[in-house]
């Protein structure tokens, strides 16, 4: 995973392997590990400990706000585990 500043409080993370994620499914699993959905309209914007993170199909995921570089990696990495991706 890559993960690199987007903004000056915000980071994205870029999984290593192509992935095709099903956003439904995603919502699912993500939903029963404690993240509040707030849309999945093609991009699912998801809420956990106050940091917003839209996640895309390709697995490209943005986190607001964050501002560090360690957080933003923590912060994907655990949604990426939740999703079995890793």
């Amino acid at each position: 995973m890559a993960v690199k500043p987007c903004r000056f409080d915000a980071y994205e993370a870029v999984p290593k392997k192509r992935v095709d994620l099903d956003l439904a499914r995603c919502e699912e699993i993500l939903a029963g590990r404690g993240y509040e959905i707030l849309a999945n309209p093609g991009v699912m914007l998801v809420v956990k400990k106050d940091i917003e993170m839209t996640l895309y199909p390709g697995g490209r995921l943005l986190m607001h706000p964050v501002k560090d570089k360690a957080e933003a990696g923590r912060l994907a990495m655990e949604l990426y585990e939740d999703l079995g991706m890793v």
